[in-house]
């Protein structure tokens, strides 16, 4: 049963002109257009400071999804939606500008007022004047609004407990969608489907079987075009403040009982909040690759990170003193998202054999991998690895790609795949200890050849406990 949206709703894009707009959001919507899921009447509206007519915004909607889609697009439903959208232009911190835009979305709806989704495609330093103005500005406290904001949520752990405090002045914690667009890749959203829906699965994912886990995100581009970003944050920040804790947090959690968000993020942050992080600075690595300080804007003297690997913990009784390690960078050999679990060998086994594996591949293909070792009495080589992998990737008409998966999970108040304000704080928690270790030990930052797998004192951190790097 595929779903389809039937109620008329208002899709307000704050910050329309902006890159994350084009790239995602367009393409996103024509996506659900494509498949038929959006109702007869909707509205979307571009909102920015810059002056713009409709027919202009609406060719940038139009020129972005064609870029985007490429020679699969389909002109006549492109044309379609592009006959829903609309452009306003008005200032974030003046409220004047938001009682512009509920009169103007009610003349388009013929005066009726719709469930109205707004969609933070802007800095986080304009957060607070748009949910001000949005909360203090609408008809009545009982309007459907909706917010959409995509991480980061603060800085740290303050600033994102000061930024739920100020939402909460002016919407409930139900009205708030907090976006995190790994979420929405299949493979992800296929750890918990995989495990709720396969008993066997669960029963190994127990932390007394388990000897590692290993979550690796590379990518084989640098920064580009994010330098200002980068250099404030670093890849620690930026991938495993969120990315990688969440990934870890749907590997190693118990399994909801229900299928309500609220169930879900209760046993995600029982995860987040019983990391510890070794206060040993040989458990952090990081990197950066050689033409880092060739890009353009970057300061000579430059020692942000473009690499790190970590060893956690979690302090739960199934977890003790099992190593889960975090690795993450930029400009390394090839783009890879996985999970791998390395299971304990019997007392007796011989150590040397290889271990069972299960390895989920979440990009560039989506696979779960099973890895067994067999024994043979005979022949050239006693040990043989049998290995069954199967695609866990989406398939068929019906696919939609992560921000059309949340999107509608929006429309549809399907809060499962958005964080929770606690997971958050959590989250920020374990990064914060992972900077003050770094900050206290004053860890180096080695040198990596651009297309490389990395710096090699990566290695140390698994053997040290006597384990490698599973490819």
């Amino acid at each position: 049963m595929i779903y389809r949206v039937k109620e008329p709703f208002f899709f307000t894009i704050f910050g329309a002109s902006g890159d994350l707009a084009k790239l995602k959001i367009f393409p996103a919507l024509y996506s659900l257009a494509e498949q038929k899921r959006l109702p007869k009447d909707y509205f979307i509206v571009g909102f920015a400071r810059t002056p713009k007519e409709r027919k202009e915004f609406q060719k940038e909607f139009y020129d972005s999804v064609k870029n985007k889609i490429g020679k699969d697009l389909n002109k006549k439903i492109l044309r379609d939606l592009v006959e829903h959208v609309y452009y306003f232009t008005g200032k974030y911190d003046q409220c004047e500008s938001y009682k512009e835009l509920k009169d103007f979305l009610l003349k388009l709806s013929g005066g009726k007022m719709h469930t109205h989704i707004a969609y933070f495609s802007v800095p986080p330093t304009v957060f607070k004047p748009i949910i001000k103005n949005l909360g203090e500005c609408r008809r009545q406290k009982t309007d459907d609004i909706r917010l959409v904001i995509e991480k980061p949520f603060g800085d740290d752990s303050c600033s994102a407990e000061e930024l739920y405090h100020f939402i909460s002045n002016y919407f409930s914690e139900d009205q708030v969608y907090l976006l995190d667009h790994f979420l929405g890749k299949a493979g992800v959203q296929s750890i918990l489907h995989l495990r709720q829906t396969n008993r066997i699965l669960n029963l190994l994912l127990k932390g007394y079987e388990i000897a590692n886990i290993q979550i690796t995100a590379f990518e084989d581009i640098g920064i580009k075009d994010r330098v200002g970003y980068f250099e404030e944050v670093g890849i620690i920040k930026d991938m495993i403040q969120s990315h990688l804790l969440q990934i870890l947090a749907f590997t190693t959690m118990s399994i909801p009982l229900t299928t309500k968000a609220e169930s879900l993020h209760r046993e995600k942050y029982s995860i987040l909040s019983a990391i510890n992080v070794p206060k040993k600075p040989e458990n952090i690595v990081l990197g950066q690759y050689k033409e880092y300080k060739k890009e353009e804007g970057v300061p000579a003297n430059s020692k942000t990170d473009t690499f790190a690997a970590i060893k956690l913990y979690i302090d739960q009784e199934e977890w003790f003193k099992v190593p889960i390690y975090l690795r993450t960078g930029k400009k390394l050999s090839a783009k890879k998202t996985n999970v791998i679990v390395e299971f304990k060998k019997f007392p007796f086994q011989n150590q040397e054999e290889e271990p069972n594996l299960l390895k989920i591949e979440l990009s560039p293909e989506e696979n779960i991998i099973i890895q067994l070792v067999n024994k043979y009495r005979s022949g050239a080589s006693q040990y043989e690895t049998i290995a069954t992998s199967k695609s866990i990737a989406c398939s068929g008409d019906y696919c939609l790609p992560e921000h059309g998966l949340l999107l509608l999970d929006v429309i549809r108040k399907n809060k499962c795949s958005f964080l929770s304000f606690r997971e958050i704080l959590a989250s920020w928690r374990v990064t914060e200890d992972i900077l003050n270790l770094i900050s206290k030990h004053k860890i180096k930052v080695n040198k990596y050849d651009d297309g490389s797998g990395g710096p090699s004192l990566q290695n140390k951190l698994v053997q040290n406990d006597g384990f490698n790097w599973h490819k």
